[in-house]
């Protein structure tokens, strides 16, 4: 129960969440471990059916996600002045597409990295498990 004078929080269903994440944000943050360590990067990404896509150059601290790595993957928007927002997290697995037929439909397709050229490293992450929240305007 939410306390007096505090906003109440709602929990989204998954097709909310999953639509927040196609059409809500189009940049997310990507949490990984590298070398022991919590690391947290954004990416401009495309969510399509029961994933999520995003491209980075070769040598990019992202490239070490290509073997599959464990993450959490993370998109918001807020409205400050009315205390307002929502935010979706995704846990699953990364792994880079090397499959050449994919790849080609990614890089012809509407997801055009603001960081590295197209024809770059492309990572997958999968929605294994996928929840948000939003705490609506009062």
């Amino acid at each position: 129960m939410p306390v007096e004078g505090e906003p109440p929080v709602e929990e989204l269903p998954r097709e909310q969440c999953l639509h927040l994440l196609q059409y809500g944000a189009y940049v997310g943050r990507v949490a990984f471990i590298l070398d022991g360590r919590a690391i947290v990067l954004p990416v401009n990404y495309l969510a399509e059916g029961s994933s999520i896509v995003f491209c980075t150059a070769a040598g990019t601290k992202l490239t070490a996600l290509a073997a599959g790595a464990d993450v959490a993957f993370e998109v918001d928007d807020g409205r400050p002045l009315y205390r307002a927002g929502w935010s979706v997290v995704v846990r699953g697995e990364a792994r880079e597409v090397s499959d050449q037929q994919e790849l080609e439909r990614l890089r012809r397709g509407p997801l055009k990295s603001w960081a590295t050229h197209p024809k770059q490293h492309w990572i997958r992450i999968t929605i294994e498990e996928i929840s948000g929240r939003r705490i609506p305007e009062t």
